[in-house]
């Protein structure tokens, strides 16, 4: 894992799992109204997978941004789990289905880190 927030290009990101378009267009507003980006998004080292933040991920694509804050964790590393009996898996298996284009359902995978994302305060103008 790395500590410090980097910039990533927005389209570099890949979903691990769906989102809600009622919770993208709300922070799309609250982006909007702040005009700053408060919170990094955590993805894996290798690929780019969102392991948090994919309604932040669509809402920067909504915007136009061209690089997003991120901090990169070792996916390895990560604890997760499934919100959702049905599914069982690990990050390997994780990586696997987002990189042929099938993330898992909404609200399934769930992360803990070892460091938790810290709030950031960015122009909206530094990431277009």
């Amino acid at each position: 894992m790395q500590s410090e927030i980097i910039f990533i290009p927005t389209n570099s990101l890949i979903h691990i799992e769906g989102f809600s378009k009622k919770r993208v267009d709300w922070l799309v507003e609250k982006i909007i109204k702040e005009s700053f980006w408060t919170k990094p998004l955590a993805v894996d080292l290798e690929h780019h997978l969102v392991l948090d933040g994919q309604h932040r991920m669509e809402a920067a694509k909504f915007l136009g941004l061209t690089n997003v804050p991120v901090i990169k964790y070792d996916y390895s590393k990560v604890k997760l789990w499934s919100l959702r009996p049905k599914y069982e898996f690990d990050w390997k298996e994780v990586t696997r289905r987002s990189l042929e284009g099938m993330p898992y359902p909404y609200k399934t995978v769930k992360h803990e880190f070892e460091i938790k994302l810290p709030k950031c305060e960015i122009p909206l103008e530094l990431l277009k």
